[in-house]
């Protein structure tokens, strides 16, 4: 049997955070893809790239992520400039939402509400998830496809 929680308060006001790892501030320190046709890992925001999740124990989940360099675009141009959502997804990414966890299968959902990956938009994210100490990984059931490495922040 799968257990499945929120992570809001119960009906006595405690909070559920004793059960929920997850709750806080993470850094990202990797963000990494398998391209399944060169068969090697990729890291399409750099090799130090930026950002934060943050799970709250009200089950409120945002999560804000760029590349190590910026995207270059010149001051005069900034508000000019036509700039494909492609190219912007390439530098940067976000989306919000709330989330539930499967503890049997350590197993988080991102239910998303709205962001930058549309496609996300209205659905179930669902993210296989390892704490070790201060270290969170994140990523696919197998971590053979994509993985996140983050670590706690507060």
């Amino acid at each position: 049997m799968t257990v499945a929680y929120s992570c809001t308060s119960n009906k006595n006001g405690k909070e559920l955070a004793g059960k929920n790892s997850l709750v806080g501030t993470w850094k990202l320190i990797a963000y990494s893809d398998f391209d399944t046709l060169t068969r090697k890992w990729k890291n399409p925001y750099g090799d130090h790239p930026k950002g934060y999740f943050t799970y709250t124990n009200s089950g409120i989940v945002n999560i804000n992520g760029s590349a190590e360099k910026p995207l270059k675009v010149s001051l005069d141009s900034e508000y000019t400039k036509p700039l494909s959502l492609g190219a912007v997804l390439d530098n940067a990414f976000g989306y919000f939402g709330t989330y539930t966890i499967d503890t049997i299968h350590s197993v988080v959902t991102h239910h998303v509400k709205g962001g930058s990956v549309i496609d996300y938009i209205g659905t179930d994210q669902h993210r296989q998830f390892i704490i070790k100490g201060d270290t969170l990984l994140i990523g696919d059931p197998t971590f053979e496809v994509g993985k996140r490495v983050l670590i706690r922040e507060d």
